[in-house]
C-alpha cells in the first residue's frame, strides 16, 4: 500500500517539476484539456477556461512540489521502516 502511496506521490512530485518551471503555460494547457474533455461529453459543457498568471501558475507548482515532496518522504520512510521493522 505505501509502495504504491509512494509511486503516486512522486508523480505528483515529478510532475508539478514540468509546471514550476514553465509557469502557467503548461498549467493552462492542462486545464484547456480537461476543459476540452468536459465539453466533448458533456459533462460539464458551461464551463470555459480562465488563463492563469504567471504568479498563479508558480504558485500551483510550488504548492504541488511541497506536498508531492512531503508525501514522497513519508511513503517512503513507513514502507522502509514496515519492511525492516
Amino acid at each position: 500500500a505505501y509502495g504504491l502511496l509512494f509511486l503516486g506521490a512522486h508523480f505528483v512530485w515529478a510532475f508539478s517539476l514540468m509546471f514550476l518551471f514553465s509557469g502557467r503555460g503548461y498549467w493552462q494547457e492542462l486545464i484547456e484539456s480537461i476543459i476540452w474533455a468536459h465539453n466533448k461529453l458533456k459533462v460539464a459543457p458551461a464551463t470555459q477556461p480562465r488563463a492563469l498568471s504567471i504568479i498563479q501558475g508558480r504558485a500551483v507548482g510550488v504548492t504541488h512540489y511541497l506536498l508531492g515532496g512531503i508525501a514522497t518522504t513519508w511513503a517512503f520512510f513507513l514502507a522502509r521502516i514496515i519492511a525492516v521493522g
